[in-house]
């Protein structure tokens, strides 16, 4: 009787799917194989339109340069002769702000997109709003006062960041104007927020597994990140993460054992899949040293390259990073007499949370956790 009855229910399904299908023709293009063609389609279509954009956008960035020149009687180039002769020249050569001020409108009909920190602005160019829009990256790991200079610059600004990642960091800086409200505030990106029209880029692309990012969309982004998931991936059903536990001593603000299982892991990824990237983090400066050290000897003795896509960072300056695949050192362990002490490092300080969230947020596909530190 069940064999009938799945069968029943077979039947059923396969007239309803016709009837469905009759009724919407088409529905027809999914089970045909028509849909994946159009998607196929559409893909090589909008790659084809970001090529055209880009040569376009070229194209008219080059025409800019040739509008309105000027000639003097004797059918010589005017236009630029003067900025040609100061950026040829050997000996008394100017500044880049003197050269700015001067040949402004040259300058930036030559070169209207400029890629420079705020102090690099403040530094090259005068007191004068040269370009129509000034955008922040990262504005999350910029003080107000460095960046309020850098906006004068411009008519539109546009301030990009992460409140859930790293701060500014203030060793070895003074900051000014101790009372001054700018001061009171973290960054650029908290000083704007209170002051500017706020959107939030909610569709989180790094993470091809929904597990990557879920951590951190629950605990740090209130569940409100949309993953944009990989198929292909998902369908491997293959776990995100991979621990391994290494029986590591804690010595002098390192751990010997783990760092050289580390190298062994990297190797042994580079052999497996040349293609994957491959990225370590470390929770200390001293730890990174020591795995770079480790990966150096290791792939001098197999005879083999170090692939230039592989990178070795600590908690402090991996942000803005990815990898195919991470692999985490923690390097905190018991020392020789089996105490744990409970100092991790800026894990333990101000922004820590910021640092963590930053740290298991760089992985694409996986992300391997080696350590000396059980459950």
């Amino acid at each position: 009787s069940d064999v009938c009855s799945s069968d029943l229910r077979n039947s059923l399904q396969i007239s309803w799917i016709e009837y469905l299908e009759e009724r919407n023709p088409q529905l027809r293009m999914v089970s045909s194989g028509v849909m994946e063609q159009l998607e196929t389609e559409l893909q090589n279509l909008l790659l084809t339109k970001r090529e055209l954009s880009r040569d376009i956008a070229l194209l008219r960035v080059r025409e800019r340069i040739t509008d309105e020149l000027l000639f003097n009687r004797l059918n010589n180039l005017v236009s630029y002769r003067d900025l040609q002769h100061q950026v040829t020249k050997k000996r008394k050569v100017w500044p880049i702000r003197k050269l700015i001020s001067e040949f402004s409108e040259e300058v930036f009909r030559i070169m209207p997109c400029w890629l420079a920190s705020p102090e690099s602005v403040s530094a090259i160019f005068p007191m004068i709003r040269y370009f129509d829009l000034v955008i922040f990256d990262e504005a999350s790991q910029c003080y107000t006062e460095r960046g309020i200079p850098a906006m004068a610059r411009g008519k539109q600004v546009v301030i990009a960041g992460d409140p859930m990642q790293l701060r500014p960091s203030d060793f070895y800086q003074v900051r000014w104007g101790e009372q001054d409200e700018m001061v009171e505030m973290d960054s650029l990106l908290d000083f704007a927020s209170t002051r500017l029209i706020r959107v939030s880029l909610e569709a989180h692309y790094r993470s091809r597994l929904p597990e990557l990012i879920d951590f951190s969309n629950r605990h740090f982004y209130k569940g409100k990140l949309k993953s944009l998931p990989n198929r292909d991936l998902i369908n491997l059903k293959q776990s995100a993460f991979e621990f391994e536990y290494v029986d590591g001593i804690w010595h002098q603000q390192t751990n010997e054992r783990e760092a050289q299982r580390v190298a062994e892991r990297v190797l042994e990824l580079v052999q497996e899949n040349t293609e994957k990237s491959i990225g370590v983090i470390t929770f200390n400066f001293f730890q990174q040293q020591l795995i770079q050290d480790f990966i150096f000897r290791d792939f001098k003795a197999q005879k083999i390259s170090i692939p230039e896509s592989l990178m070795v960072k600590n908690l402090e300056n991996v942000q803005g990073d990815e990898r195919d695949i991470i692999i985490f050192s923690t390097g905190y362990a018991p020392d020789e007499t089996g105490k744990l002490s409970l100092n991790f490092g800026s894990l333990n300080q101000v922004g820590g949370e910021n640092r963590l969230n930053v740290a298991i947020t760089r992985a694409r596909e996986k992300i391997i956790v080696i350590t000396s530190l059980e459950p």
